[in-house]
C-alpha cells in the first residue's frame, strides 16, 4: 500500500461526512451522527470506486508480470536475475528499494504530477524515505517469517494462508497502523503532542479503518500473485508493483493538493 493512495483514502472521510449533512438539511432533517464505522465503510467505499480503474490496471500489470515469469523464458531469466541480487543483498536491498518505491516515488510524484513548476517538500520526502526504508525491513522480516511457518512453495493453500494471515492480522495490526500514524505524525510537524492530541478516541475507526477497507479491495489480490512467487523474488516484486501503483494513481488522480504542505490526514473531531 503506498502512502499515495493512502492520503487519498483518508481525504474521503470529511467529503462522506459533508455530504450526509447537505443531503439531510435538503430533507428538512438532521439525524444523529453516523457510528464511526459506517464513515469509515463509506469512506472505504468511496475510496475503492476513485480507484477501480487504477485498480484494475494494477491487477493487470500483476498478472502479466507473474504470468511472464512462468510462462515467457526471457522473462523468468530476469526476475531470477533480480531475486538473486536481493538474495545477494539480504535486508540492505530490501531497506533500499523500498525507501525508493515507497517512500521517494510517492513523495516526489504528486508534486510533479499536472504542475509547470512543481514543487517538491524535501523534509517529506527525506522523512517518507526514511520511514519506507525501515517499512522494508519490516515486509522483509515478515515475509521470511511466513516462509517459515506455511512453507516456501507456491501452492495454492500456501498462498492463500499467506494471503489471509498477511491482509487480516498483518495488515490491520501493523501494516496499516504505523502508515497512518507516520503520515499524521509528520502533517502535525513531528510532533508527539499535537499527534496524541488529534488522534481522539475513534482514531483506528477513523483513520485506520478507511484505509483498510479500500487496501483489501486494491492489493488482496496483487498479494495473492507476489506469495505465488518464490521467496526471493515477494519483495522486489511487491516493491514494482507499489512503484506501479503510484505512477497509475500519479496519473489518473484529479487531487494532488496545490499546498504540499496541506494536511492530508482529517481531525477525528
Amino acid at each position: 500500500m503506498s502512502a499515495y493512495s493512502s492520503k487519498r483514502c483518508l481525504r474521503t472521510v470529511k467529503s462522506v461526512e459533508w455530504g450526509l449533512l447537505v443531503f439531510f438539511k435538503k430533507r428538512g432533517t438532521i439525524p444523529k451522527s453516523p457510528s464511526p464505522l459506517r464513515i469509515a465503510w463509506d469512506s472505504g467505499r468511496t475510496a475503492i470506486w476513485h480507484n477501480r480503474v487504477p485498480a484494475a490496471i494494477l491487477w493487470l500489470f500483476g498478472v502479466v508480470l507473474i504470468g511472464g515469469y512462468f510462462y515467457w523464458p526471457l522473462m523468468e531469466y530476469h526476475l531470477d536475475w533480480l531475486g538473486s541480487f536481493k538474495t545477494r543483498f539480504g535486508v540492505y536491498f530490501s531497506i533500499l528499494s523500498t525507501a525508493v518505491f515507497g517512500g521517494m516515488l510517492p513523495a516526489i510524484v504528486p508534486s510533479l504530477a499536472g504542475r509547470r513548476y512543481p514543487i517538491v517538500n524535501t523534509s517529506n520526502v527525506i522523512s517518507a524515505t526514511v520511514f519506507w526504508g525501515l517499512k522494508g525491513l519490516e515486509i522483509d522480516l515478515f515475509y521470511r517469517l511466513q516462509a517459515s511457518v506455511f512453507g516456501n512453495n507456491s501452492q495454492a493453500w500456501t498462498v492463500a494462508v499467506k494471503t489471509l494471515f498477511d491482509q487480516m492480522v498483518y495488515v490491520p495490526l501493523i501494516g496499516v497502523v504505523n502508515i497512518v500514524l507516520f503520515y499524521l505524525w509528520r502533517d502535525q510537524g513531528y510532533s508527539f503532542r499535537k499527534t496524541y492530541k488529534v488522534l481522539g478516541k475513534h482514531w483506528y475507526s477513523q483513520r485506520v479503518l478507511p484505509l483498510l477497507i479500500s487496501n483489501w479491495v486494491v492489493w488482496i489480490p496483487a498479494v495473492a500473485l507476489i506469495y505465488s512467487l518464490p521467496l526471493a523474488l515477494q519483495l522486489p516484486i511487491q516493491n514494482l508493483i507499489l512503484c506501479f501503483w503510484v505512477l497509475i494513481l500519479a496519473f489518473f488522480t484529479q487531487e494532488i493538493p496545490e499546498n504540499p504542505n496541506a494536511e492530508i490526514i482529517l481531525p477525528s473531531d
